[in-house]
């Protein structure tokens, strides 16, 4: 559509037409380049809006365009929304756009419409040819598509001769299996290599002929044998237990090479069948088997230096049989590509590509399988990948191919140091750490911060996976040194100052757990106001017990409302206490055990030991007698909770102590059975003097 022309023509200006007509409608034909466009300009019927119509339509037998004048805009959507607005009804008192018949006919011509106008209406004709120019460019785009797609498979070369071969040795083909019938002493055994049926004896006859006869070992279902017939090893597996037909494959890769350098990565399913052959009479009598391999090609992945990469998809129609798509399937039945072996030869094949630079043989010694065809595709987004596969980079590689792009901080970067955002210096420790990721994050930390690490506070940080801006609010009060020691201290494990040794995954998880728990506690400080360049509010003694003592002072309104809120919900708990006290109380000379006195101690013991005491659920059964909830303290902190107790007269349902452990189990247990002794032995007395 040729707009800057179209605009510098004139407007014809509207004809005054009855009252009964909202709208006036002008149509002639301008010729543009030696091409004819209809005009059809739409004016309100009103006498001041008469020069300039509302809206111009300029329609070729191949293009349209809605110009709207007052905004100078353009529009190529159809006249769906304006219809309503300019449409005529085939009845006359219902016009609403007047247009002399004479200017009607040229719209018909133009339009060639086959409705008649008793039918429809002008506006409804230049619709259909709306329509009719739409439909001609979807199927001039499908058209190119199936021209496309028949190029790409007229010069796909064939697969390659030694795959099934190649598909022999690596398992897949050498497997056999032997069916077998046992009757009396002897067995028919089928096999699946030579489809012969042999009788063969599997115990000897006591005669003299018997001596001179064969006997193999008594056939077992998956245990290995070998072929009577023909001597072919394999797996036995009983008539009964294996019906019709069984397979089992594998995927692979297999590149080549497509056109003048591309490369056509295709994903192949190899597949070997089983069949077992019977006969129905009286009795399923074996007569045969037999063993097949298919290689089916499932996808193609077309890829072409300066051109993005087409995949087409194998697929089957009920009505046409089997095709290729150049889009995948819908939904959840969509055709998936994963990692799978790669065919040796692929190797050979890319060095005669564009991709001959892709490391993709060096990744592969690394990962026999991987999916070629995302790293290759990921290797034309990111070229720096062969830089990261040969300085022996597994991860970030890996990383990379699978998509996680984040760890890339300048995607047009040379350089890998300055690729990944960190020190030239810590490349070396990223080699012998083969990328790891949790080092790369922390050094690229390092750099946006600007610290100097030392290798045991490079180690300490990326164990304990501390974020920039904790570090940032960390480091506004110490140094990453003495933050490194406090850690040390409160987890009691060693950093070591070595890449080399690992930290084991227990001592790692105390690390980072104990790091969270810090930096949580500092939070809580800063919230509250407190100067934490006072080394006692910055580093408790005690790091556990100042987080929970921060915990309830950062949560007191919270705790006052929540503990208010169950005194009056749960009264009973705290009229029930001496009664439940005179029936529960035990000590001995190390520990204490008691009912719970109110509602709030419950909430208050669930909040300190981290657990789910201090829910509803509990307090109603303690409110209602269905159960009751017990304390089990030391003597010496009698106060302090240690281990919390649901039981049921004389059976203890549960009991744990701080977040659900159970510490110090084998002891508490001990206890445990001595207050439960204690209570029976309670309860009798009082059967027998009531």
């Amino acid at each position: 559509m040729k707009k800057k022309e179209i605009e510098k023509i004139p407007f014809r200006g509207g004809v005054r037409a009855d009252k009964q007509y909202r709208n006036t409608a002008v149509v002639f034909l301008q010729d543009i380049r030696g091409e004819s466009h209809l005009f059809v300009e739409v004016y309100e019927n009103k006498k001041r809006e008469l020069q300039t119509p509302w809206i111009r339509m300029v329609f070729t037998q191949k293009d349209w365009g809605l110009y709207y004048p007052d905004a100078r805009v353009w529009s190529a959507a159809g006249l769906d929304e304006e219809r309503e607005k300019i449409d005529s009804n085939c009845k006359k008192r219902d016009n609403r756009c007047y247009m002399a018949r004479s200017q009607g006919d040229m719209v018909w011509k133009f339009t060639g419409d086959t409705w008649e106008r008793k039918y429809t209406t002008w506006v409804g004709a230049l619709q259909s040819l709306i329509y009719n120019i739409k439909a001609q460019r979807v199927q001039k785009r499908e058209d190119k598509r199936a021209d496309r797609l028949k190029e790409r498979e007229q010069n796909t070369p064939p697969l390659p001769k030694g795959l099934e071969d190649w598909a022999k040795k690596t398992g897949i083909g050498t497997e056999h299996f032997l069916y077998y019938k046992r009757h009396g002493r002897y067995a028919d055994i089928t096999c699946s290599a030579c489809g012969q049926v042999t009788e063969a004896a599997v115990r000897r006859k006591d005669t003299y002929e018997g001596q001179f006869e064969k006997i193999i070992p008594v056939p077992q279902h998956d245990s290995v044998g070998t072929c009577p017939h023909c001597g072919a090893a394999g797996v036995y597996k009983a008539q009964g237990k294996v019906k019709g037909v069984w397979g089992h494959g594998m995927n692979c890769f297999i590149a080549q090479r497509y056109k003048d350098d591309g490369a056509v990565i295709r994903y192949v399913e190899i597949e070997k069948i089983y069949r077992l052959d019977t006969f129905l009479d009286e009795k399923e009598i074996m007569i045969g088997a037999g063993e097949k391999m298919i290689i089916t090609e499932i996808a193609r992945t077309y890829l072409e230096k300066g051109k993005r990469p087409q995949t087409d998809y194998h697929k089957f129609s009920s009505y046409s049989g089997e095709f290729w798509d150049d889009c995948n399937l819908c939904g959840m039945n969509n055709i998936s590509i994963k990692a799978a072996k790669i065919y040796p030869e692929s190797y050979k094949e890319l060095r005669t590509t564009f991709l001959r630079y892709s490391a993709a043989e060096m990744y592969g010694k690394h990962k026999t399988m991987y999916n070629l065809k995302e790293y290759l595709e990921r290797y034309i987004q990111w070229p720096q990948i062969e830089m990261f596969v040969k300085m022996g980079l597994h991860h970030i590689a890996e990383s990379i191919v699978e998509g996680y792009c984040g760890i890339i901080a300048d995607k047009d970067a040379i350089k890998p140091e300055c690729f990944l955002g960190i020190y030239k210096r810590r490349l070396r420790d990223l080699k012998t750490l083969q990328g790891n990721l949790d080092y790369l994050k922390m050094w690229q930390m390092e750099k946006r911060m600007g610290l100097h690490l030392t290798v045991q506070e490079s180690v300490f940080l990326a164990e304990s996976q501390v974020r920039q801006n904790d570090l940032e609010e960390i480091l506004k009060y110490t140094t990453v040194a003495k933050f490194m020691h406090r850690i040390e201290q409160y987890s009691g494990c060693e950093i070591p100052d070595t890449m080399q040794e690992p930290m084991c995954g227990r001592a790692a998880g105390a690390v980072s757990g104990v790091t969270r728990t810090y930096v949580d506690y500092l939070h809580m400080r800063i919230q509250r106001g407190y100067d934490l360049h006072n080394q006692i509010f910055l580093f408790p003694r005690d790091l556990r017990l100042a987080h929970d003592q921060m915990v309830i002072e950062t949560n007191a309104e919270e705790i006052r409302k929540r503990e208010q809120a169950v005194s009056e919900k749960y009264p009973d708990i705290r009229k029930n206490y001496r009664g439940l006290r005179n029936q529960y109380i035990y000590e001995d000379e190390d520990y204490l055990i008691r009912p719970a006195r109110s509602a709030e101690e419950i909430v208050a013991e669930g909040r300190i030991l981290h657990h789910c005491v201090g829910g509803d659920s509990y307090l109603n059964k303690h409110n209602t007698g269905r159960s009751t909830i017990l304390f089990l303290r030391s003597k010496l902190a009698p106060e302090t909770p240690y281990i919390t107790i649901e039981i049921c007269g004389t059976k203890i349902l549960q009991w744990y102590g701080i977040r659900d452990t159970k510490p110090d189990e084998i002891r508490i247990e001990r206890h445990l059975r001595r207050y439960i002794k204690a209570l029976k032995e309670k309860d009798q007395i009082k059967s027998v003097t009531a």
